[in-house]
């Protein structure tokens, strides 16, 4: 059975979320501070030769922010292929700059010169003249042609090209006209630059379209229906297919439009509470503890089983790869990066710890993001490292402007909308997740008068607390296939 995959857009709340089986795989908020693709004009502020760097001051919502750039990432700055950054830069030079990286823990963000405009088939980058192809397009004959048109491009394109994974198989006719869109971009952003000199610092170009940067990143053909809560914002949705020829390769897509509580109706508050809480429970047993620090993130396994003498050993590899299915999701949907020490329950057999690392690697295999599973250390402890790509969702959240946690545990979010409307479910393992919440958020706003304010939504300490809180009243979650035999 094929999974059903479906795209929510709240123009209202400028944030998005991609769904597979009704379950939250993406969470797509647009942080109203700054964004990776950010271009601004700034001046140096400082100069580091001993560790190759420099530090530019840009202008982020009318305050001053230091930016780093690495040497690097000035190679389009470079005149000769040994100078040193006192000859390529000086204080108080003007550079135009572009975000790769957001700041994190009160890091500065990370920045460079190389210019990048993104389309959804093609980035054309003015700098330099590369020509490059994504890994995800693996025939060959398609790479082979894309190569060719990107060289005839060159003469009049006076940059490098970067094919995404959506080229494959599109006319050239759709790319050439994405091609010409992203040069006038570029002669626009010159322009802006131009028009603009006597300031110091300024915003050049910010992406904020919450409805363009769906279609264009996170849209693929495998979408069967798109839910939007505006009807003005329809018509901006379907302009977009149409640009990207969307609506013409997947004639069977659906836009419906909800005009009234869309995430209500669709959970993700729900959803997005789970995915930043302290405790998370596990099917059909144990529960996990997630702990995230700057750089290091603590998962401890727990089997829910008091008298562990009572059960046999073949039970530990079960729980043990439910919680692995569990923690990849986790890890994946709250976007974790850097160093992840996972403590599993104990296994004494080197056989069922091969059998768990082997089900780790191929629960992230599919991974877009770079990850990698190291083995078993004498603690009994397993070690992931992932890269950091954009900002966790807890990050997102504490940037945000809404307040989930109101609705996360209001009577609204028993609601629904009619059921020829929304996607059918399609797995049991969702099923059953989506209904241990929903009992979970009954028993709490109904049964038990617990005293929650909009601080349980933060990843802090406070979680742990609430959760002995409920533990102490002797809440027995439990699984039901129908809510109503509990009215």
């Amino acid at each position: 059975m094929s999974m059903e995959k479906n795209i929510i857009i709240s123009s209202l709340n400028n944030l998005a979320v991609v769904l597979h089986d009704g379950y939250l795989y993406e969470f797509i908020i647009n942080d109203p501070t700054y964004q990776v693709g950010n271009i601004y004009m700034g001046s140096v502020a400082r100069v580091f030769p001993t560790i190759k760097a420099i530090f530019v001051a840009i202008q982020i919502n009318r305050k001053s922010k230091n930016g780093f750039i690495h040497a690097n990432d000035l190679f389009a700055l470079r005149s000769k292929k040994n100078s040193t950054l006192s000859t390529i830069v000086v204080i108080k030079q003007k550079l135009c700059v572009q975000i790769i990286k957001e700041a994190f823990f009160g890091k500065n963000p990370r920045l460079t010169v190389n210019i990048t405009i993104p389309g959804r088939y093609i980035i054309i980058s003015p700098s330099n003249k590369a020509i490059c192809i994504s890994r995800k397009i693996s025939d060959l004959d398609e790479k082979s042609y894309l190569k060719s048109l990107a060289l005839l491009l060159r003469p009049i394109s006076s940059g490098g090209i970067f094919f995404r994974k959506h080229a494959g198989r599109i006319d050239s006719s759709i790319i050439l006209d994405e091609w010409k869109t992203l040069k006038l971009r570029w002669n626009l952003i010159l322009k802006i630059i131009n028009q603009n000199l006597e300031y110091q610092s300024f915003l050049v170009y910010q992406d904020s379209d919450i409805l363009k940067r769906v279609v264009r990143d996170f849209y693929h053909l495998q979408i069967g229906s798109i839910f939007i809560d505006s009807q003005q914002s329809v018509k901006r949705l379907k302009s977009y297919l149409q640009r990207w020829s969307c609506l013409l390769l997947n004639p069977k897509l659906n836009i419906l439009i909800v005009q009234k509580q869309l995430l209500e109706n669709f959970k993700i508050y729900s959803a997005i509470a789970q995915a930043s809480s302290f405790r998370v429970e596990l099917i059909p047993s144990g529960y996990i503890f997630i702990e995230t620090f700057e750089a290091l993130t603590i998962i401890d396994v727990n089997s829910g089983i008091f008298d562990k003498q009572k059960y046999p050993l073949d039970l530990i590899l079960i729980l043990n790869c439910s919680a692995a299915k569990e923690i990849a999701y986790q890890i994946k949907t709250r976007n974790i990066a850097g160093v992840i020490v996972i403590d599993f329950i104990d296994m004494i057999s080197k056989k069922d710890q091969l059998e768990l690392l082997r089900y780790l690697h191929k629960l992230f295999k599919f991974d877009k993001v770079q990850t990698q599973v190291v083995q078993f250390s004498e603690l009994g402890l397993v070690e992931i490292t992932r890269k950091r790509i954009g900002k966790s969702i807890l990050e997102l959240l504490a940037n945000s402007r809404f307040n989930f946690s109101k609705l996360y545990f209001s009577p609204s979010f028993l609601t629904s909308v009619d059921s020829k409307i929304l996607p059918a479910n399609q797995s049991s393992y969702l099923s059953a997740r989506s209904n241990l919440n929903t009992v979970r958020s009954y028993m709490c706003t109904t049964n038990y008068a617990l005293v929650l304010d909009s601080t349980i939504i933060q990843y802090t300490k406070k979680k742990y607390h609430l959760n002995r809180i409920i533990q102490e009243t002797k809440i027995e979650i439990q699984v039901f296939q129908n809510i109503s035999t509990h009215r």
